[in-house]
This record gives structure tokens, C-alpha cells and sequence, in this order.
């Protein structure tokens, strides 16, 4: 089950791509670039949630201990990628990067690795308080 969770990660990235070129080509212009960030960042965690919603429609988390597995492995996957693209691809300086974790200065980017750590589980005891009310 966990190998499903690794390649699904792959479309969340797809999702903070698409949330992210809508930003940068729609609305950015209009609120500014940290404002902008903000509401993406917001926008990027309600979309994480819907994904692995329908996810867990057809890979249900079957417990709270694979729930944590899979949030771990998405914020390491999550800052490999994020770090990896920033330093190595993208050439940006460490303290850039670092930047925008800092709560601060405004900077929101921080919620979104914690919250696919968390997502997994939340999502699991959400289930599972319906099945139990049910």
C-alpha cells in the first residue's frame, strides 16, 4: 500500500505546479507576490486534502501507523523535491530558500510540508470516526 502513496505523491506535485503557474500567470499582478503565496498556499492545502480524499476512496489508510508512514514519506519526499529544485535546479541560495519558511516575514510555504505530514492521519481518524458513527 505505501508503494501507491509514493507515487501519489507525484500528483501532488502536479497540483503545486497547477496551483502555482495559476498564481504566477492570474493573480499575482493583482495582490502582490508575498499575498499571492499566502493564497496559494491556502488554495494548495484544500486541494492536498481533496486529493487524498478521492485517494483514500480507492487506497483506504488502513491504520493510524501507515497513515504516519505515509505522511513521513511525504515530507521527506516533499523537502527532498523542494530543496533539491531550489539549490540544484534553480541555483537559489540556501538563505533564499530558507526564506520562505519563515512564519515571520509573512512566508506560508512551512504549512504545506507539515501539512502532508499531518493530512494522512487526519484524513484516516476522520474515516474512521464515520465508520464508528455509523
Amino acid at each position: 500500500m505505501v508503494y501507491k502513496y509514493f507515487f501519489a505523491w507525484f500528483g501532488m506535485m502536479v497540483l503545486a505546479i497547477l496551483n502555482g503557474g495559476v498564481r504566477d500567470f492570474i493573480y499575482t499582478e493583482h495582490v502582490g507576490e508575498l499575498v499571492a503565496h499566502q493564497i496559494s498556499t491556502v488554495i494548495l492545502i484544500f486541494l492536498i486534502a481533496i486529493y487524498l480524499w478521492f485517494l483514500t476512496r480507492f487506497w483506504p489508510i488502513k491504520s493510524a501507523k501507515l497513515a504516519w508512514i505515509i505522511g513521513f514519506m511525504w515530507f521527506i519526499m516533499t523537502e527532498l523535491f523542494e530543496f533539491g529544485m531550489g539549490r540544484f535546479l534553480l541555483n537559489k541560495s540556501w538563505d533564499t530558500l530558507f526564506q520562505t519558511y519563515n512564519l515571520f516575514t509573512g512566508q506560508l510555504w512551512i504549512l504545506i510540508p507539515f501539512w502532508v505530514l499531518l493530512v494522512p492521519y487526519i484524513i484516516y481518524r476522520f474515516v474512521q470516526r464515520n465508520i464508528s458513527a455509523s
